[in-house]
């Protein structure tokens, strides 16, 4: 029988016409947001949106943000104003070109509130009998198509034949179709790619698509669906007052979706909700009398008033012991005779309500999808996530409670019941979570077997049998009437310890989405359940009754030989055995899930302690990747973060640089690897613990400290965040260990380190090293005329008058012979004996002390903590010298800089750091006589002064007192920050190129300055995408001088 509220408008005598020849109208978003740049075309949202216009000939422009008005020249649009798509009803021109025009294209960028799409909706709704609405966004590519925001244009999907597109500037895009016009553009099922969409291209959609004119429908009606014959719409008020019960056979499931989303819209889920949830029932209420009638439940009312009477004498303190045992042995009595009425009713309810309950239990859960759902692309058109898409479970509580007595309790462990006092079978009492998201969310639904400690409380203790169970349930409730435990405590229910019984499972299953996932038809919960029973520690839970229940489980639940979607499904007993066989595919599961699969292993496969332990040592290494990676993937900074965390856990540091020698045996107890590990640890325990006590052994066994000094110290050599497997596979590659069975040599393992971490720098002993002999403030340095007391310059150029280029070259490569041959290299870099000494003792007293005239510990620190930085890469920093070599240095730059002149031009850094001009100032500042005009100076080396050498023999200073204060003020300050910026083992320094003078190609510097932007610069690191794109902004960013030395330029 037809609703009055349904409508069928034939399509007769209507023609078929191209898109471009229907009147049309363009509805062009213009506000301030669309005048971000679209990175794929370089051009702005508005621009792009604009050129839609050259698909065709459009017979109405209008520009819509705060205001809307026809446009006659889209040259002089510009952005302004918000995002109100409403003013286009609020302006008489721009409402009528919406009117007038059968095809309506409407784009936009952005996204409005619930309030507005439903004020949207309220005035596009009588306007939506359209031959072709085209709905179209426009902004750069989110991660995913589905997560493309539609609620601007939500109200006009409503239409009957709508294309929705996203459009990046270059492509356009089918996110969704309906109507006739899905003949010519499908839309994808997919929404996770944009290679899996379908594309289009806008002139042939208008100049070469025939479509049906539009057809008039009857006031306050939406179209439903549209074929070539007709149209189906619907009056939404009069169908929310239908009582007829037979409508489900009139509406498809694709009406139900488009009613469902008009009521969203319309912000009318909540009474649509109502609506369906009165259906439904109504529906289930008319078929159970039917059923009931035919039923005379005489011993299942008697059984609950004697299980009532019961429980309230235990409840009382002075209960009669005679009249309780009266009560039991009457409720022995007719357990049976109730057993057989319950039998045969719940059998033929079953048989006959399935359908209907299925059926608006579907409809039920499409509107959950809309109510949790937002207005993504992908949450408005139902293709939401695992739970939002899960089925809810039809089984009420009156079913639930009717199953309840044919359950089969056959060989499960007894116990003395409170309630008959009688041996009767276990039954396992179960509360809710006190948040779904617990048991619902996608990791847990993936990953069941991790289990979570939130769900401990969800076990309860309750000694009631399984025969007195039912008629418990009906009569223990609160002033709240909720079902509570002798013990007072809340409670949802229980489940069986059998589930070999085909019907026992089938209540288990109901019960568990009942209780555990809100009714949510999600079969993880069977694992999840494994692994809550596997976790609970409780005393009044029988190791016994546990094995017992762990076992059932186990033998009669399934899934896949990867314990993911993928693979051969097969028993989970089975599957425990075969996922041992796949490393990869166990590593894929989380850490405690891995402990647990191993366990049940070894308890019911027995498989051997040696491939346990390796296997383990393996997954706690994949773990400890894991919870780096989750450090690093924020940024650059916080990978040097984590290295000097692992750096302080590994080695005896100072100030956070490492010290010679200094590698330790970590235990897994270490409290500084409990803090890098973080919350993880504490459940990752538990885990070892429990498969050692299993297996006989301690942590120590399973995770020598050898063994976990290696995983932590290959953690340091990570140099760019990738993903954990990635990572994994590349350690596997380079240490045998991780292919073997991860034994650890100690010997050959800290000799590589070592050798690793503080390289094979060139060899000298430090007795003494020179002083400042130039000032130019945070750029003062050593001599470059003299090597420590010894002269550079030749006999030929001196008493002449001479280029400054000539001396500087003349020397410099005097003095780099010099530095070579005494530290190793000329630069001081990974195998040479000399570091940044002075060159970071001036920048910071210069930058944070500039007036102080005495050495404090902050100072020695922030020297300590900038000199650590470089990580050994521009010189030696490791070795006993480097701390007193810090505080000499202070001392004699502090005196220095009181009495000499800072000849530093003060309005060019680039030229005061220049090698060149450190030459010049030495020269003028020694009293040689400069001609600026020839650029050369009169050389005489009389006037020259030796510079000063600082020795360590002539300091009286207790060099290990001021380190333990140091290094206390250093622990102080890491506690003490929140920054996650590293303080040392940071490794940028472009700026020795300049500062020394050598060339070097961009491309060489291309991996230092990309840490440099990404640390030091992260607002201008977001515009470089790609390395052409960086390499192009540094061949603007560097020029050649006249020497041929690279000049960087300052970015602030």
């Amino acid at each position: 029988m037809a609703m009055a509220c349904l409508v069928t408008v034939p399509k007769t005598d209507i023609k078929l016409k191209l898109v471009k020849d229907f009147t049309s109208g363009i509805f062009i978003d213009n506000s301030g947001s669309t005048c971000s740049q679209l990175t794929s075309i370089g051009k702005t949202v508005l621009q792009a949106e604009l050129s839609i216009c050259q698909a065709t000939r459009f017979d109405h422009i209008v520009l819509w943000n705060s205001s809307a008005e026809l446009c006659t020249n889209v040259a002089l649009a510009k952005s302004e104003g918000g995002t109100y798509p409403i003013t286009i009803f609020q302006n008489g021109a721009t409402k009528n070109a919406f009117y007038q025009s059968d095809v309506i294209v409407f784009v936009t960028d952005g996204e409005i509130d619930n309030a507005s799409v439903t004020q949207f909706q309220t005035h596009a709704n009588e306007n939506l009998n359209k031959a072709l609405v085209i709905c179209i966004m426009v902004h750069n590519k989110l991660p995913t198509p589905s997560q493309i925001n539609v609620s601007v244009v939500a109200p006009l999907m409503m239409a009957a034949n709508v294309l929705c597109l996203y459009y990046d500037g270059e492509v356009f895009y089918v996110l969704s179709s309906k109507g006739p016009i899905s003949e010519h553009y499908k839309s994808s099922e997919i929404l996770t790619d944009y290679e899996k969409l379908n594309t289009l291209d806008m002139k042939d959609l208008f100049h070469g698509t025939k479509i049906h004119d539009n057809v008039k429908l009857p006031d306050g009606h939406i179209a439903l669906r549209e074929n070539e014959q007709e149209i189906v719409a619907i009056d939404f008020n009069k169908f929310l007052a239908v009582k007829d019960l037979d409508l489900r056979l009139t509406l498809t499931e694709d009406d139900w979706k488009t009613l469902i989303q008009y009521a969203k819209i319309g912000n009318k889920l909540h009474d649509f909700r109502t609506f369906v949830a009165h259906m439904k029932n109504e529906s289930i209420k008319i078929d159970k009398e039917g059923i009931r009638s035919k039923f005379d439940f005489i011993y299942l009312k008697q059984r609950d008033e004697i299980v009532s009477k019961i429980v309230q004498l235990k409840l009382n303190e002075n209960s009669n012991s005679t009249e309780l045992n009266q009560l039991r042995q009457q409720l022995y009595e007719i357990s049976d005779q109730a057993k057989i009425e319950e039998i045969q009713y719940l059998q033929y309810m079953s048989l006959h309500l399935h359908a209907t309950r299925q059926f608006w239990s579907n409809i039920q859960n499409l509107i959950h999808e809309q109510e949790k759902g937002s207005y993504s692309i992908n949450d408005f058109t139902f293709a939401s996530n695992r739970a939002n898409r899960a089925k809810i479970s039809t089984t009420n509580a009156d079913e639930y409670s009717d199953a309840i007595n044919i359950l089969d309790h056959s060989n499960v462990p007894l116990f003395e019941c409170a309630i008959c006092m009688e041996q009767g079978p276990f039954v396992l009492w179960l509360n809710a979570p006190s948040d779904l998201d617990c048991t619902t969310n996608d990791f847990i639904i993936n990953f069941p077997l991790e289990g979570n400690e939130k769900l401990k409380n969800c076990i309860v203790s309750n000694p009631v049998c399984g025969f007195c169970a039912k008629s418990y349930i009906n009569v223990a409730m609160n002033n709240a009437n909720q079902l509570i435990t002798l013990y007072r405590e809340p409670c949802a229910g229980f489940i069986p310890l059998n589930w070999s019984n085909k019907s026992n499972r089938s209540l288990i299953n109901t019960s568990l989405y009942r209780i555990l996932t809100g009714n949510k038809i999600l079969h993880h919960v069977q694992m999840l359940l494994l692994a809550m029973i596997d976790d609970n520690r409780s005393s009044w839970l029988n190791e016994n009754v546990k094995d017992y229940l762990i076992k059932q489980i186990m033998e009669n639940i399934s899934t896949t030989d990867s314990f993911s979607e993928e693979g051969t499904r097969m028993e989970f007993i089975l599957a425990l055995k075969e996922i041992i066989k796949q490393e990869d595919k166990l590593f894929r599961q989380p850490f405690n899930s891995v402990c647990r699969i191993l366990r049940f292993n070894y308890l019911f496969h027995q498989l051997d302690k040696e491939t346990i332990q390796t296997l383990l040592r393996k997954r706690f290494t994949l773990m400890c990747i894991e919870k780096q990676c989750s450090k690093t993937k924020f940024g650059p900074e916080h990978l040097c973060v984590a290295k000097q965390d692992l750096y302080d856990i590994l080695f005896d540091t100072l100030c956070g640089i490492p010290l010679q020698n200094s590698l330790r045996a970590i235990e897994i107890s270490n409290s500084k690897l409990k803090k890098f590990l973080g919350e993880s640890y504490d459940t990752s325990m538990k885990s070892i613990d429990q498969i050692a006590d299993n297996m006989g052994v301690d942590h120590l066994t399973i995770l020598p400290k050898e063994t976990v000094s290696f995983i932590l110290y290959i953690l340091t050599t990570v140099i760019m965040h990738d993903r954990p497997m990635k990572l994994y596979a590349d350690f596997a590659l380079k240490h045998q260990p991780l292919r073997d069975n991860m034994q650890i040599e100690w010997y050959k393992f800290e000799k590589m380190a070592n050798e690793n971490v503080f390289g094979h720098y060139h060899a000298l002993p430090m007795s003494s090293f020179p002083g400042y002999a130039i000032n130019l403030g945070r750029f003062s340095c050593p001599s470059k005329l003299f090597f420590n007391a010894e002269p550079l310059w030749t006999k030929d150029i001196e008493n002449k008058r001479i280029n400054i280029t000539t001396v500087m070259n003349q020397i410099k490569q005097s003095l780099d012979r010099k530095l070579h041959d005494h530290y190793g290299n000329a630069v001081p870099n990974s195998s040479s004996a000399h570091c940044l000494l002075h060159s970071t003792v001036a920048e910071i007293l210069e930058d944070k002390y500039p007036h102080d005239e005495s050495i404090n510990d902050y100072m020695i620190l922030d020297c300590m903590i900038h000199i650590g930085r470089t990580a050994g890469r521009k010189g030696n920093i490791y070795g006993d010298h480097i701390f007193p070599c810090v505080i000499l240095t202070i001392e004699h730059y502090l005196i220095f800089r009181r009495t000499t002149k800072n000849m530093a031009k003060l309005d060019d850094e680039r030229l005061s750091r220049s090698y060149q001009y450190k030459t010049k100032a030495e020269l003028i500042a020694s009293g040689m006589e400069y001609d600026e005009d020839k650029n050369e100076i009169l050389f005489e080396p009389s006037k020259l002064k030796t510079p000063h050498v600082i020795q360590f023999d002539t300091s009286n200073i207790d060099f290990n007192v001021i380190r333990k204060r140091v290094q206390q003020l250093y622990i102080n300050s890491k506690q003490g920050s929140n920054s996650t910026k590293s303080q040392t083992c940071l490794n940028i320094e472009i700026s020795d190129f300049i500062e020394f003078g050598y060339n070097m190609d961009v491309t060489d510097l291309l991996s230092a300055w990309t840490q440099y932007v990404f640390v030091f610069y992260p607002t201008l690191a977001r515009f470089f995408h790609t390395t052409n794109t960086l390499r192009l902004y540094i061949s603007g960013i560097y020029q050649t001088n006249i020497n041929s030395s690279f000049v960087f330029k300052d970015l602030e």
